[in-house]
């Protein structure tokens, strides 16, 4: 419900439901389409529905470009639904601090009414808002994350408001992730004020890499000694540590394709299973399915290759991640721009070097 403070300060309940679907195009270029439901006025009136279709562009590491182009149909209170349009260009960055990223965005949006005539549209006043928002986000065991933020929005004419936001999101699967927030929004120096508290309740489905994959990369092998062994499920063994395991070569410009190779370094088999090799932390990367890695031997996989990874790396230089299944636990290696015909990766005194390539062998760790 609707209330109201002898200050006039308007306070509403609403509650947001949506669903959306998003995929990698290639390393740097990424699409998503959202659709959602809103209620107001104490979760009880259907105020609007709304789809967004996105594309984004990965500049680095640290920033990305994203456009946003959005249909919806707002309620009127003598009934029926009105059309809206609304363009959105953002400016996101993100940042590891700690064991999480502060996250930035800078945002321009513009909205109309597609039913106006184009002589309507040339003569209407054009207010585009701008969006700033702050916020940080850290991962947590069992494929969970918590956020906060904090966003500053201006309409013009000293229209000022604020929206502090939490949430919480866990990855159900690989591709599938459920995510709950609690939105309040206030606004500034407004004669009739309002306040807002929002629920809103989000699923994402992940779609498959969109990338072609190369199909003359290898399946991914295990080696002992030099030798390829049979590839064995993991059976009343002990999961793997991060004490066992080592990233022990890297290739970005490998042939015929970038591979990651990985050591088992203890004294007992381990099982692979749930960890993963990510170029982000919060990108899902090649996650392990169950599978044994004897001690003294090594996975060797290469992007594309079936039971591999499918992520490419950077010739230019990257940071390699190599998280356990509990998404605390992780290794993190920067590697470096790749030269033709040169390997990288861990040697035998713990330090990242350059090496003559030797997939499947370890020969520079041992």
């Amino acid at each position: 419900m609707v209330t109201s403070s002898a200050r006039a300060q308007y306070v509403d309940e609403e509650l947001w439901l949506g669903s959306g679907l998003k995929q990698a195009i290639n390393k740097d270029l990424s699409w998503s389409l959202q659709w959602e439901n809103r209620w107001t006025q104490g979760m009880r009136w259907h105020d609007q529905g709304l789809l967004d279709v996105a594309i984004e562009y990965q500049w680095d590491k640290h920033w990305s470009m994203n456009a946003q182009w959005r249909f919806s149909e707002r309620q009127q209170k003598e009934g029926g639904y009105v059309p809206r349009r609304r363009g959105a260009l953002r400016l996101l960055g993100d940042w590891k601090a700690g064991r999480g990223k502060v996250k930035g965005r800078l945002m321009w949006t513009e909205d109309w009414n597609p039913l106006l005539a184009w002589r309507d549209l040339g003569t209407t006043r054009w207010e585009p808002t701008t969006r700033m928002r702050l916020g940080y986000e850290r991962p947590l065991p069992m494929r969970t994350k918590v956020g906060a933020s904090w966003e500053v929005f201006y309409r013009g004419e000293g229209k000022w408001s604020e929206r502090w936001q939490t949430s919480a999101s866990w990855d159900v699967s690989k591709n599938w992730a459920v995510g709950l927030s609690y939105l309040f929004g206030n606004e500034w120096r407004a004669d009739d004020p309002w306040r807002s508290h929002v629920v809103r309740v989000k699923t994402t489905w992940t779609l498959p890499d969109a990338t072609i994959k190369r199909n003359d990369a290898p399946a991914a092998r295990m080696y002992a000694g030099g030798t390829a062994v049979k590839r064995m499920r993991a059976v009343s063994c002990e999961p793997c540590t991060v004490n066992q395991l080592r990233i022990t070569e890297v290739n970005g410009k490998g042939v015929p394709a970038d591979f990651i190779e990985l050591f088992n370094q203890g004294d007992t088999p381990c099982d692979l299973e749930g960890w993963r090799i990510t170029d982000a932390l919060d990108r899902p990367g090649w996650t392990f399915s169950s599978v044994l890695l004897p001690n003294g031997a090594c996975w060797l996989g290469y992007q594309g290759g079936r039971n591999s990874f499918d992520f490419g790396i950077s010739a230019e230089g990257e940071r390699l991640f190599l998280v356990a299944p509990d998404g605390v636990n992780f290794q993190k290696h920067d590697v470096q721009e790749s030269i033709e015909g040169r390997s990288q990766g861990v040697d035998k005194s713990g330090n990242w070097a350059i090496f003559d390539p030797s997939p499947g062998t370890v020969d520079h760790y041992k």
